[in-house]
């Protein structure tokens, strides 16, 4: 029978789901390009995409999300697609986290909660779904081991996050080599010296660029904005509760391995660089704040609840308050996003897309890759994909693709084009103006 806390963590679960199904458009900063390249992805084989696009099959971390969405595109509408794997998101998290507790603890707790908490974070809103997924795997490959200690599962779990995310991937092996030295089975060790020889000659593989940090300021103020920007009352919360709940497990003496694993992250949150840049490029980028969720998720594994029947009822209280704060934002964006999204029955299909961007604020910035949903159509290629021309993607631009004037010029407010020769206007609205090559 769950108990009563894995019966409100799934309540506050489904409750947090609303939104996403609520709103046609959820924004997330990076979504929309997720969902473009699933959809070519999807749709390859029709043959105008070959001409732009390569397939880049290496078996390279970041696969997972478009090996379930790109099939999806052909069967179902593409934001009903976006929809599932946002709502696979927000599941996964909590899930991981009870399981990962219910594993380090002889029963669920209130901490639980934070799991629900997470599942709109900072992250998700950026629209990082590989990491998302991949940080829930990391938790449920830690817990599984805690019970199982099968090392055949074990690989196969490794295999799924080795292709979901490269961190998650690194986390997972960090945290069962460290609970193992802890208990002392060194044979445990060689068993995932493969595993982690593959991580190592993956990040042999990337090496390279100039590592950049962010400042001791920085790292003290993303402690009380780590849910989303702006909601700074939420974050300091919640900074509070988890704080007492690390002091009382202390004084308790009930602290178990997993709390090395959690300062490991933490330490690693303040000392690892941001990312690295290379040719102009964010490589392995948001790292500080991929440690830091690493050590949060890990937290209800080992922290305790002062005053179980306060905490739980504080932590439904902030989910309620964050949840809400997040529909609020979507349900003020949704005008712009379908504004701009409802341009692209303008488009033909079968052809080009160029886009002139305004400046883009800090932050997480739901417009900044918008152009994506214009190309959503049969045959139409987004010059502008911005992951087709990295390495950790499956679309790459084609060396020898056509060059010619782009069909459809997408000109942002705030950029510095007026009128362009050889195009004409066909849609305009207080964002974008969306012209058409005159043939």
């Amino acid at each position: 029978m769950r108990s009563a806390i894995e019966r409100l963590c799934a309540a506050a679960t489904a409750a947090a789901l609303v939104p996403i199904w609520l709103f046609r458009y959820f924004p997330t900063q990076d979504g929309p390009s997720h969902l473009y390249n699933a959809f070519v992805l999807g749709h390859y084989s029709s043959g105008y995409y070959s001409s732009f696009f390569v397939l880049n099959l290496r078996p390279f971390p970041n696969w997972t999300i478009y090996l379930l969405m790109a099939p999806l595109t052909r069967v179902l509408p593409p934001l009903i697609v976006q929809q599932i794997v946002l709502s696979l998101c927000v599941i996964a998290v909590p899930a991981a986290v009870l399981d990962l507790q219910k594993s380090f603890k002889p029963a669920a707790d209130p901490s639980a909660l934070l799991g629900v908490l997470l599942a709109y974070s900072y992250l998700f809103l950026l629209g990082f779904f590989n990491f998302v997924l991949g940080a829930a795997l990391f938790a449920l490959t830690v817990g599984f081991w805690r019970r199982r200690r099968n090392v055949l599962a074990l690989y196969g779990l490794f295999i799924l996050l080795y292709f979901t995310h490269a961190l998650a991937f690194a986390a997972a092996l960090m945290a069962v080599a460290v609970l193992e030295m802890i208990e002392r089975r060194w044979r445990v060790l060689l068993q995932i010296a493969p595993a982690a020889a593959l991580l190592l000659l993956g990040i042999a593989a990337r090496a390279g660029g100039v590592a950049q940090f962010r400042s001791a300021a920085w790292h003290f103020r993303q402690l009380v904005t780590f849910f989303a920007v702006g909601h700074v009352a939420i974050s300091a919360t919640v900074l509070v509760l988890l704080l007492a709940g690390i002091a009382v497990a202390f004084v308790r003496r009930s602290v178990n391995a997993m709390a090395l694993v959690s300062a490991l992250f933490f330490a690693g949150y303040w000392i690892a660089p941001w990312g690295y840049v290379d040719g102009g490029w964010i490589q392995a980028g948001w790292l500080n704040e991929r440690l830091l969720f690493l050590a949060v998720l890990t937290l209800p594994a080992w922290i305790a609840a002062p005053r179980p029947a306060i905490a739980a009822t504080l932590m439904l209280i902030v989910i309620a308050m964050h949840a809400g704060l997040v529909a609020l934002n979507a349900a003020r964006l949704q005008p712009r996003i379908a504004g701009i999204a409802g341009a692209a029955a303008r488009i033909r299909p079968r052809s080009t897309v160029r886009t002139f961007f305004g400046a883009v604020s800090p932050g997480v910035t739901p417009t900044l890759h918008l152009t994506a949903y214009l190309a959503l159509r049969p045959g139409v290629v987004d010059l502008d994909d911005y992951e087709a021309l990295l390495p950790d993607f499956p679309l790459r631009y084609r060396p020898d693709a056509p060059v010619r004037p782009p069909d459809y010029l997408v000109v942002w407010r705030g950029a510095r084009v007026r009128n362009v020769a050889g195009y004409r206007v066909i849609f305009a609205n207080e964002d974008i103006r969306l012209m058409e090559a005159v043939r």
